[in-house]
């Protein structure tokens, strides 16, 4: 039975005070009114359409859980649905929201431009969805949601778009800085926050998953990060890199590399994701070494008087 159609029958049983079995009707209670097939329960999208149908007029799924439909790298995962009463034309406050405690309700002000539809779901855009994250997120996961959004279909100017008409939203300061960051050839959220971490006012822009040549000739590698007059290569080492075809095809590379007079820095989750402060000063000493010309001038610190 399509989703519309199950609501609309038992918001009828629920007027006749008559509430359906979950064991004779294979359905599951998601919050106070909403009801799912069993069958559906592992299925974003149905969810969230369950979640639609028997909220408010106008409402739209945001946030978190439009992050998840549109395929963005998040670091965490809710089944909490993030849904949205929103107006064209009318301010935030002026409108209603879901009280129901299984559901996190928002009130937003968005424009036909901020929606799209989804297999019949109204979403907020991707650009939108990357604007909003930006208010709980902190800055690495931001640029890590940006660079999978720019994977994902959006461009560029999208994003810088959605910031401009969302100068007044929380959060929007950060979403401002952290799209210089956004870099569409990153290929995963370990590797962003690698490039956030080893970016600094003072350090040289290294290259994202860029293929590096032997000085005679012939492909080499293509390093995760890279920097070529300094032949530094920053490479991210997770789980999948444990294997051990893969640990034997990475040393090789390495060994390689090493041969034609690159310096491979190796990090793992504990120094990206639980010490990320160590990186930018470790590269700075080794970018000074190999090729101090390539160090911008420090900021000067502001005293005040």
């Amino acid at each position: 039975m399509p989703i519309d159609v199950l609501h609309s029958t038992l918001r009828a049983d629920c007027a006749q005070g008559t509430l359906p079995s979950v064991e004779a009707d294979g359905l599951i209670r998601l919050a106070r009114g909403c009801w799912l097939p069993a069958s559906a329960s592992d299925d974003l999208l149905a969810r969230c359409r369950a979640v639609v149908d028997t909220s408010a007029e106008n409402s739209v799924i945001v946030d978190v859980t439009a992050a998840r439909i549109h395929g963005l790298w998040l670091p965490r995962d809710s089944d909490e649905i993030h849904v949205a009463t929103a107006e064209p034309g009318r301010p935030s406050c002026e409108v209603t929201r879901t009280r129901r405690p299984q559901i996190r309700a928002h009130r937003r002000k968005l424009t036909e431009i901020d929606v799209v539809e989804v297999n019949g779901v109204p979403v907020a855009s991707l650009a939108r969805t990357w604007v909003d994250l930006a208010a709980t997120f902190v800055l690495p996961d931001v640029v890590a949601a940006g660079d999978s959004a720019l994977r994902s279909g959006a461009s560029r100017e999208d994003l810088a778009d959605a910031v401009r008409r969302s100068s007044k939203l929380k959060g929007v300061r950060l979403a401002r800085l952290a799209l210089p960051l956004l870099n569409v050839r990153s290929r995963s959220r370990a590797e962003s926050h690698l490039r956030v971490a080893a970016s600094a006012p003072d350090l040289p822009a290294f290259q994202v998953n860029e293929p590096i040549y032997r000085d005679e000739g012939g492909w080499l590698a293509e390093p995760d990060l890279s920097l070529l007059e300094a032949k530094i290569a920053l490479e991210y080492q997770g789980s999948d890199h444990a294997e051990l075809a893969r640990m034997r095809k990475d040393i090789t590379r390495a060994t390689d590399m090493r041969s034609d007079g690159w310096l491979v820095l190796e990090y793992g989750p504990t120094q990206v994701f639980g010490r990320p402060w160590h990186i930018a000063p470790e590269l700075r000493s080794w970018v000074r070494e190999r090729a101090p010309h390539l160090l911008h001038p420090r900021p000067r610190r502001r005293v005040d008087s």
